[in-house]
């Protein structure tokens, strides 16, 4: 190997995730599934956590040599997600890396916001806000102890430019990039980085069954780069902020849309 090789190669040896722990909630499917196997494949040590069935995406994980933990859990209630943390660092002693994932959405009606039942509202922000608090903060507790991590949390671009008749989503979305924020600056004397990650609307198994192709390609018309959104360019995009590379990045809010959030020229 030439010098210019090694140096090539040095360059970006920190990139890798070997030997980090991560944590995906919403892992079973969707972004969360494919963000937990394309971190996997980078050599990090998956805790996937989901309120649906974990075991496909350990199979998958297990299946491209990774190394994976699994677990059911409500990520709304405070003493199953202390307890499933617990867990994760009793059996790989650190936890490197949260992904705050699950969320409520496609499930969700769209309808003004007159007829939006509080019940309703109370599960979005329970599901969508009040799980990144409560996993966060389990988080947080080890990685002070390490006095390093970093913590990701999903937001969305509906933030950026507001959505008719879905208020309970994007106010919840929002409240998100209100955590990242305030959570950054409380923990950055430990060298915790606490950013978010706005996508635009991303085609997964979930979201195609959700949406008609003619929707998505209106999506699409609306971007600058007129290229559909897939999976790995959002967990590209948390692979970084998971390395080491980022590791002065913190309390920022990026957005993977194509550049729709500009709106009209």
């Amino acid at each position: 190997m030439s010098k210019t090789d090694e140096l090539k190669e040095d360059k970006h040896s920190h990139r890798s995730l070997q030997g980090k722990v991560i944590i995906v909630t919403g892992a079973a499917q969707g972004l969360g599934r494919n963000t937990a196997l394309y971190l996997a494949r980078q050599g990090a040590t998956i805790v996937a956590m989901d309120r649906q069935p974990v075991e496909a995406i350990l199979a998958e994980i297990t299946a491209i040599g990774g190394t994976s933990l699994g677990v059911r859990v409500d990520v709304s209630d405070a003493t199953e997600v202390e307890d499933t943390f617990k867990a994760a660092i009793a059996e790989f002693g650190r936890i490197d890396v949260l992904i705050n994932g699950a969320a409520l959405f496609t499930t969700l009606e769209h309808q003004s916001f007159f007829d939006i039942d509080p019940d309703e509202w109370d599960r979005v922000f329970a599901v969508n806000t009040k799980s990144v608090f409560l996993c966060s903060r389990a988080a947080a507790r080890q990685m002070i102890v390490q006095r390093s991590g970093s913590i990701i949390n999903i937001a969305s671009n509906v933030v950026s430019y507001g959505m008719a008749n879905l208020l309970h989503y994007v106010s919840s979305k929002a409240a998100v990039i209100g955590i990242t924020r305030s959570t950054a600056r409380e923990l950055g004397e430990f060298s915790i980085r606490v950013n978010a990650v706005s996508p635009g609307f991303v085609t997964t198994e979930i979201t195609a069954a959700y949406r008609s192709e003619e929707y998505r390609r209106g999506v699409v018309a609306t971007q600058c780069i007129e290229e559909p959104i897939q999976p790995d360019d959002i967990s590209a995009v948390l692979s970084f902020l998971a390395s080491d590379e980022s590791h002065l990045i913190t309390g920022q809010t990026l957005i993977v849309n194509g550049g729709s959030h500009m709106g009209p020229a």
